[in-house]
């Protein structure tokens, strides 16, 4: 198999109802993701092995064959556990017809599948690669229509691993409270969220709620709330040029000293440099 380098695409475009954001192939090192991305994730394992632990579900193994998806917004880390490269082909999506594809094709969950003659998905994925690094004004469109190709043959081709998904029904009655708070933080991050608020959200004293929030996703409820708020503030620096660093702090909900300096610290560059560093990897599109 050819080795794909990494590719990030330019500007959404919300017409497209299957938009690619970004796809290549890894010799994978450990990567923490405690709140996820705003897009969803397809991986395709193609040497050695790993885990992903995927926070408030538990660890999968991937092999060579196997492929995960991870929805948007999903906190999780991925690292190898054998002494030989762990390669993964990975392509990541979003759109209008993301959410409501992926639930015809009984994706919605984390799940890991079982993929027969995983070189037909590797050919995809390649495919979509190659269209996808093309200049063109059709090639986001061009790569709407290789995404759909490539989910309907990864659910054509794949077993679900039910012997290793979570039962919802056994879940923790608290941990599906706590979960559905989780949920509520990344639909209002801009708000003014006090740990006072989220745990009576969830029915319980601030102390208990951190405590078991933080026993799922591995970081407190204030943690969660700013890591979100930073990626969400990368995207709006990716998307718009003209807009003000005051202002991408104000719709993330950060004072905008605060913010820069969050942002410094998490990312090693002010979100100004950030921004022009972004657009020089983007002049090509």
């Amino acid at each position: 198999m050819n080795s794909l380098d990494f590719l990030q695409m330019p500007i959404k475009n919300t017409v497209i109802p299957l938009n690619l954001l970004t796809i290549g192939s890894n010799d994978q090192p450990h990567l923490n993701r405690p709140v996820g991305l705003p897009y969803h994730q397809l991986f395709l394992a193609t040497k050695g092995k790993g885990i992903f632990r995927i926070f408030g579900a538990g660890d999968f193994e991937l092999l060579p064959g196997e492929a995960i998806i991870i929805l948007k917004g999903t906190g999780h880390e991925y690292y190898p556990v054998s002494k030989e490269v762990w390669k993964l082909g990975f392509v990541g999506f979003d759109g209008e017809l993301a959410d409501t594809m992926l639930s015809q094709l009984n994706l919605k969950e984390v799940k890991k599948l079982y993929v027969h003659a995983h070189s037909v998905i590797w050919e995809n994925i390649e495919q979509l690669w190659s269209v996808a690094k093309k200049n063109g004004s059709t090639v986001q469109w061009r790569t709407s229509e290789r995404i759909y190709s490539l989910l309907l043959e990864l659910k054509r081709l794949s077993e679900l691993d039910d012997h290793i998904q979570q039962n919802d029904d056994d879940e923790p009655p608290q941990n599906k409270h706590v979960r559905k708070v989780a949920e509520f933080i990344r639909e209002n991050y801009a708000r003014d969220l006090t740990i006072s608020y989220l745990s009576s959200l969830a029915g319980y004293s601030a102390h208990h709620f951190t405590r078991i929030f933080k026993s799922i996703y591995n970081i407190t409820p204030h943690q969660y709330m700013m890591d979100i708020r930073l990626e969400k503030s990368k995207f709006l620096l990716e998307q718009n040029v003209y807009l003000y660093i005051s202002e991408v702090a104000h719709q993330v909900g950060i004072e905008e000293n605060y913010f820069i300096r969050l942002f410094k610290k998490k990312h090693g560059i002010t979100p100004g440099i950030y921004r022009e560093r972004y657009s020089l990897n983007n002049e090509e599109f």
